[in-house]
């Protein structure tokens, strides 16, 4: 499974009301004006810039120019990556433990070039492909690092048991796990697992694993051939019902609405 969870080029004018995902959000502007709004603040971002929004920052985008918006958009999965190269300040830069906000840079470090390189190396899908991926994310998230400078003595590492969690979730969100089940795991009552888990993440281990489910679902939605009863219980919800609520929730939008405006853009192209 690659780090890179969804990669695409978009050109339609698809706005979502504010939501979270537990992938960071990585998005190039080729051209057009967009704001990335999270909480009171308002970050602008002008055509030859790149954003990133750490894992799980509710934020929500108002596009500027109503006249052309191409991007190209990636969903990286910092546990997947994180396994393949670890790096503190990167990781804290995915997970939002030094900024925990959309951190937004002019690029000047050939990232069109390396998003190019991603884009080839998933389509072709050969021996050390995801190797090639890797050091190309790299790349731009140390652009990114230097651009912003902003990791300077401001690093908070994880603790151990978060990360582990935070793991654990991730490649266990398509199981009917439960909250006590993880703590069972890890040889704690679910109250201290929910006490240290919010306090360090800002959300509840139980909010941490709908929001991975739910990232799972958008993803897979991009699949035509897989049903939505499919989807779901792949992605572990109870009931397409549950799952359609609870992407509506999040999105604005329920998952067939989604799919039937992903099958209208892919006519049109």
């Amino acid at each position: 499974m690659s780090c890179v969870e969804h990669f695409g080029y978009y050109d339609g004018m698809e706005v979502f009301p504010e939501h979270r995902h537990t992938s960071c959000e990585l998005l190039y502007l080729h051209e057009g004006e967009t704001s990335i709004i999270c909480g009171e603040k308002e970050f602008e971002i002008k055509s030859g810039m790149l954003y990133i929004i750490p894992s799980c920052v509710a934020h929500r985008t108002m596009i500027k120019s109503r006249d052309v918006y191409r991007r190209t958009l990636i969903f990286l999965n910092p546990w997947t990556y994180s396994r393949s190269y670890y790096s503190e300040p990167i990781y804290n830069l995915l997970m939002g433990f030094s900024v925990n906000e959309p951190i937004a840079v002019l690029d000047d470090f050939g990232c069109v070039d390396l998003l190019d390189k991603i884009r080839r190396e998933l389509s072709a899908d050969n021996l050390l492909s995801e190797d090639i991926i890797v050091s190309a994310v790299t790349e731009i998230l140390a652009g990114i690092i230097r651009k912003a400078n902003y990791i300077k003595n401001r690093s908070q590492s994880p603790g151990k048991l978060v990360y582990d969690v935070q793991r654990y979730i991730q490649e266990n969100c398509g199981s009917q796990i439960m909250i006590s089940d993880i703590a069972d795991r890890f040889y704690i009552s679910k109250y201290y697992l929910t006490h240290i888990f919010k306090e360090q993440t800002g959300m509840s281990p139980r909010k941490f694993l709908t929001c991975t489910r739910l990232s799972k679902v958008y993803n897979l939605l991009h699949e035509p051939d897989l049903k939505i009863s499919d989807i779901s219980d792949i992605c572990g919800f109870t009931s397409p019902s549950d799952m359609t609520r609870k992407f509506r929730e999040q999105y604005g939008i329920t998952p067939m609405q989604f799919r039937r405006e992903l099958n209208i853009k892919a006519r049109k192209r």
